[in-house]
């Protein structure tokens, strides 16, 4: 479901009062940064590191890849302990049964990254998933979307003309991994068993869940999509669980880090 009566802050703006880091009831706050622009903090945010978290960060093969993932991890501890008033450094985070990271007593959150963008989706309490990707071309879109999607996705993207079947296919798969992540229930949950709306343009919406999941997430009606494009390039998908929500932006740069 869409919620027309959605407002959003202005996007691009870097917020820094203590209401920026303490989201009220029904407000989804999503906080965007571009991590190449942060890479003179790779080393203030691998301080905040856990032990776990510095060994996941030196397994990867490529250079770019680890410092990416200290500047994300780092962000969202840094972001978390200003949320919480609590030592970033000092958040233990659960990772329950699906391996999705939470904080004991709250708040919500979700992350993602594409690349060199990065999106962390924040709120008091709830359900809630984001994702982001990079606008771009996609070869195998076809192939993917025969192979995984609804048959009412498959038949909407190919309505569209090639200069929006690109788009069309990156709306349908963030608003449905957005979707997936609130959900919470893995990421094992057949993409082809839930419709999302993917004609550009169209305001974004869950149009169908199949009997076998609804035992799980509910009907359409029980759910709320965004889309936000505030990094550039991109496209951000954000789900929550029930009904109206307001969603604001912020961005983290130089400034946000200190």
């Amino acid at each position: 479901m869409h919620d027309g009566t959605i407002t959003e802050a202005a996007a691009g703006t870097v917020a820094g009062g203590a209401g920026d880091y303490d989201p009220a009831p029904g407000v989804v706050r999503v906080w965007f940064a571009d991590l190449a622009a942060l890479s003179a903090h790779r080393e203030a945010m691998r301080a905040l590191l856990s032990a776990d978290e510095v060994e996941r960060a030196d397994r990867f093969m490529m250079e770019r890849l680890t410092d990416r993932f200290i500047l994300r991890r780092g962000l969202l501890r840094l972001l978390l302990g200003r949320c919480t008033g609590r030592d970033p450094a000092g958040l233990v985070f659960d990772y329950g049964t699906h391996g999705k990271p939470a904080l004991a007593g709250g708040p919500a959150f979700n992350l993602s990254d594409s690349e060199d963008a990065l999106a962390i989706a924040v709120a008091a309490e709830g359900r809630i998933g984001v994702d982001i990707e990079r606008l771009r071309p996609i070869e195998s879109a076809d192939g993917i979307a025969d192979r995984f999607f609804h048959a009412t996705e498959r038949a909407a993207l190919q309505t569209l003309g090639p200069e929006r079947r690109d788009e069309g296919f990156l709306l349908a798969w963030t608003r449905k991994e957005a979707f997936i992540k609130a959900a919470g229930v893995g990421l094992s949950m057949p993409l082809d068993q839930f419709a999302v709306e993917v004609t550009p343009g169209a305001p974004p919406a869950l149009l169908e869940i199949g009997g076998g999941l609804r035992g799980d997430v509910g009907v359409p009606a029980d759910w709320s999509l965004f889309d936000r494009r505030v990094l550039p390039g991109t496209i951000a998908a954000i789900a929550a669980h029930g009904t109206g929500w307001t969603v604001e932006t912020r961005v983290m740069d130089a400034g946000f880090v200190g």
